[in-house]
């Protein structure tokens, strides 16, 4: 009995909302107040949702998409129906489509996504998601836009879902339009052509053929696009004639589908059959149509007269249409006054197209409110009534103007040839610089190659001659006692060690110039690495070295090479084999916090002393000086310093850990 019931209660409203649709147009407001009172006076149950449905679905057009779809998704959400709660996003999300706002369209389709997992389709999300880069194209953000056409793509290739996939292509095929790619543009449209399907949303259907034919006709080749246009106007008749409820949902399709065969027959010449769409898509003008759609007619119109040369019924439909352009999209107010001009000209009428001119310069100030500046400005520049007034003498102010931007081109390129020439002189000026302070230098370097060279073939000639000298007597003489041959044999190897310690200097000097010998880097505490080495020198020479260490610092950490600096200590400390002496050294380490230095000053070092009487303490030092130069200190070695000779250098600290 209560089945009954509702089916009678919901037929009753049924009537009631077919009478209110008669008064549709009436009053708008009213007519949407009547609508939602119908729908809250029926169940709290699918009942309504149904019928809130019904309603958006019939009014996908201003003003009543976005109220019947606000109303539909709240009544959802109160139910707590997903099923309907996705649909009524899915129709907020064409709200915003349609006014080509990214930012709203990213809301609702974020809210989209959550849906689709549980109500297992991903159509209304992967379709939406592709508007979103409509409308970036739109605003003249192609990159953008293509990247977020490409992802949808994807997502819908990875989820089988071809509304969501020819949703794609048309954004793909729209970024690469805009972008002036028209080929790429059209072969994405063919291809999306060729994935419809009968299960394909008869909009996306319609959307793809529109664009097809619009590419055919950019490209000059109407020949092409009749199959196209043919089936676009099938699919939008066999549509109306299955929901002729829905019909306003199409009418903006019907007029682009009535317009292009009036350009179609235009560029056949036969003009009576133009006229008769023209009429036709007149006809299907309402306060409902997208004022998009309403401004193509008055243009379409326009050429048509501009074919026919109907010159006075073009400039009386821009007198007729111009209020209207003003107070629904002002943005093209200038493109109908110049074409007003335009034809005056063809007509012949100079004085009518001044003074039109002149109207679109006074009308400038009431334009503000809605064009930018930079937009008012390219206005200003592109319509500027000068160009009509000195028209007549285009040709000879041309001639002024190419022989004013000849001269200024002129002078910037002598200008740019003597900058030009100013530029290489310095460089040529400063290349003899540096080549000559190279040769200069390269003279020097060769100067103390050679004084190396002859230096250091005397140290090793000196050691080599008495090595060969005592074993020639070794191996000559009979004569000689035992003691003597002892004796020689020890100046032999005494003198044999300092060649080899020589030479093993030379060749590591070699390898660490040359790069072949890398330094290892590692953290070690150089406070515990000076004593162990003192410790090593007392020890290794018997009492002839006394070492005191002179610092505040209990320990230090250093990032260094610690085998190096070990050397560098050791040979620092201990005195070469066949020196007698008995050295007091002292080594003194401060650490300068402000420059985060250690400086090390070793007094009475035996390797400063030996620096003046051997080449081999010399080349140590040369050894030391490039270990302490690759980790940023500095190493001296002063001979006449009021303690005696000593040693100074300094390292940086990497990462320290101080005690003092």
């Amino acid at each position: 009995m209560m089945r009954y019931i509702v089916v009678i209660w919901f037929c009753l409203l049924s009537m009631l909302y077919s009478c209110v649709l008669y008064a549709e147009d009436a009053n708008a407001q009213q007519y949407q107040d009547s609508i939602l009172k119908i729908a809250h006076a029926m169940p709290n149950t699918l009942v309504r949702l149904t019928y809130l449905r019904d309603m958006a679905y019939r009014h996908q057009y201003p003003p009543y998409n976005k109220t019947f779809s606000t109303a539909l998704y709240e009544e959802a959400r109160a139910q707590k129906n997903v099923t309907y709660e996705n649909l009524g996003a899915y129709y907020l999300a064409s709200c915003y489509d349609k006014l080509h706002d990214p930012d709203s369209l990213t809301y609702w389709v974020n809210e989209l996504k959550k849906y689709a997992p549980e109500v297992g389709t991903y159509d209304y999300y992967l379709e939406q998601k592709a508007a979103i880069s409509r409308a970036l194209a739109s605003k003249r953000q192609v990159e953008k836009a293509v990247y977020i056409a490409k992802e949808a793509l994807k997502e819908s290739l990875e989820h089988h879902c071809n509304n969501g996939e020819i949703a794609s292509y048309n954004s793909l095929g729209c970024a690469y339009g805009i972008s002036s790619r028209g080929d790429e543009a059209l072969k994405i449209f063919q291809k999306a052509c060729q994935r419809l399907t009968p299960q394909t949303k008869a909009a996306l259907r319609v959307d793809i053929l529109s664009r097809i034919i619009r590419m055919y006709s950019n490209a000059g080749q109407d020949s092409l696009k009749h199959f196209y246009l043919k089936q676009m106007d099938e699919t939008l008749q066999e549509i109306i004639s299955r929901e002729p409820e829905a019909r306003k949902n199409w009418t903006n399709f019907e007029i682009d589908c009535q317009l292009k065969y009036v350009f179609l027959f235009m560029e056949q010449g036969n003009f009576p059959v133009a006229l008769e769409h023209m009429d036709k898509a007149k006809a299907l003008l309402d306060s409902h149509v997208d004022i998009a759609f309403w401004l193509n007619v008055q243009l379409v119109q326009l050429q048509y007269y501009t074919r026919t040369k109907e010159y006075d019924k073009s400039i009386a439909l821009i007198d007729e249409v111009t209020s209207v352009v003003l107070n629904h999209d002002a943005s093209i107010f200038a493109t109908f006054i110049n074409y007003k001009a335009s034809t005056q000209i063809d007509k012949g009428d100079i004085d009518g197209a001044i003074e039109t001119r002149r109207y679109l310069i006074r009308t400038q100030d009431s334009l503000d409110n809605v064009f930018s500046a930079n937009q008012l400005r390219q206005m200003k520049e592109i319509y500027h009534i000068d160009d009509l007034l000195l028209e007549k003498q285009k040709i000879k102010d041309t001639n002024y103007q190419r022989g004013f931007l000849f001269l200024i081109t002129l002078l910037v390129l002598v200008l740019l040839f003597y900058l030009y020439t100013r530029y290489l002189s310095r460089k040529i000026a400063v290349a003899e610089k540096v080549t000559a302070n190279a040769a200069m230098q390269a003279e020097a370097d060769n100067v103390t190659k050679d004084r190396l060279q002859s230096e250091i073939s005397h140290d090793i000639r000196t050691p080599l001659n008495v090595v060969v000298g005592f074993a020639e007597l070794l191996t000559e003489s009979k004569e000689l006692t035992a003691e003597a041959k002892v004796e020689y044999g020890k100046m032999i190897q005494e003198n044999a060690e300092n060649l080899l310690e020589y030479v093993n200097s030379i060749l590591e000097l070699s390898r660490l110039e040359s790069g072949k010998t890398q330094y290892v880097q590692e953290e070690c505490e150089v406070m515990a690495l000076c004593r162990q080495e003192i410790a090593i020198a007392e020890h290794t020479d018997n009492g002839r070295v006394s070492i005191r260490l002179k610092t505040d610092i209990e320990s230090m950490a250093i990032s260094i090479d610690k085998n190096r600096f070990s050397s560098l200590l050791s040979s620092l400390l201990i005195p070469s084999e066949n020196d007698e002496n008995t050295y007091n050294i002292t080594i003194r380490i401060r650490h300068d916090k402000e420059k985060n230095m250690l400086f090390f000053k070793v007094t009475g070092t035996p390797l400063a002393k030996a620096r003046f009487e051997n080449k081999t303490a010399l080349i140590r030092h040369e050894i030391n000086a490039h270990f302490i130069h690759a980790f940023n200190g500095t190493y001296k070695v002063q001979e006449g310093a009021s303690e005696g000779p000593l040693v100074l250098f300094s390292i940086r600290i990497s990462n320290q850990a101080l005690t003092e």
